[in-house]
């Protein structure tokens, strides 16, 4: 009876700490968008990384982990890694900038999509009958949103030169991804993440405004140190996870995470929320997200994980 109760409270912790990554990675495009109301894009992207660098930093040392072994000798594809995120993270900023964080949140989605063809294609996987119905469910989502956000935006030409940078950044981050598959069988997670933070923040540095620093407003500020948490509670929630539920389950759960952007969207400008401008989505545009991200769930679930 113990045992099962140890098991059942270990996956109740596990859909939990999914949850949280969800809600997180789900909140992450609006505060970018508020962040934005006082930070120019470079600025927000370095502040991201390096608070994300101080604060790893600080844990891995405390615990004992020596954090700047790595930097002595950076394996490159570490730094390939670091440089593929920096534009990553870079490009969707910008996205979220240009056209808003619905559309960033939904069109992201295809980094999934991305990350599967790369393992047919470099790892040799191969896919499921199920994940091909999904590939084709999301393009006809993406449609549909893609179709109700142009009949709905003043500027076409800026929104399509959006949806190119978050498609770029959903690449980039296949990049990383790849980095860090070949790396773990060597290096420990937190320690590649150090090295990716450093690698990022001295990319950035150039990037920055500080004069924004002293001007910008209580709103973009708290947003601001919000983004720069944000990754580090996300992705140590999502280690977490993986401890105690399959890989499966949590792909399907953080997959959800671009529904509660849309909801967020729709909710929080309608209450004045930090001046928060609605983005143009209609219900064909929400039932293409829905069906995008229903497709995204079908790719990324792995009955065998």
């Amino acid at each position: 009876m113990n045992l099962d109760s140890d098991q059942s409270g270990h996956f109740l912790r596990g859909i939990l700490l999914s949850i949280v990554t969800a809600l997180l990675w789900g909140v992450l495009p609006i505060i970018l968008k508020i962040s934005l109301q006082g930070f120019t894009i470079g600025t927000i992207a370095w502040f991201r990384f390096s608070l994300a660098f101080l604060l790893l930093g600080i844990i891995l040392q405390f615990k004992g982990s020596r954090p700047l072994n790595i930097l002595r000798k950076p394996p490159w594809m570490g730094i390939f890694g670091g440089l593929c995120l920096t534009a990553n993270y870079y490009w969707v900023t910008l996205g979220v900038e240009i056209s808003g964080p619905s559309n960033m949140a939904v069109l992201i989605q295809t980094a999934s999509v991305f990350l599967v063809f790369t393992g047919v294609f470099v790892f040799r996987e191969r896919l499921a009958s199920r994940q091909i119905l999904g590939m084709f469910v999301v393009a006809t989502g993406l449609t549909l949103f893609f179709f109700d956000q142009q009949s709905r935006v003043t500027m076409s030409s800026d929104y399509y030169f959006a949806d190119f940078l978050i498609i770029m950044a959903a690449i980039v981050w296949v990049g990383y991804m790849i980095s860090q598959k070949f790396l773990s069988r060597e290096y420990g997670a937190q320690s590649l993440n150090f090295l990716v933070y450093t690698v990022a923040t001295l990319a950035l540095i150039g990037t920055v405004e500080w004069s924004e620093f002293v001007s910008a407003g209580f709103n973009a500020w708290l947003a601001l140190i919000l983004c720069g948490i944000n990754t580090l509670l996300a992705y140590g929630a999502l280690a977490e996870a993986v401890k105690y539920i399959p890989l499966s389950l949590i792909s399907v759960i953080i997959s959800l995470n671009p529904l509660i952007t849309l909801v967020g969207m729709k909710i929080l400008p309608a209450m004045g929320f930090a001046n928060l401008q609605p983005d143009p989505v209609g219900m064909v545009g929400y039932f293409g997200g829905a069906i995008a991200v229903t497709g995204v769930t079908l790719v990324v679930y792995r009955s065998n994980s």
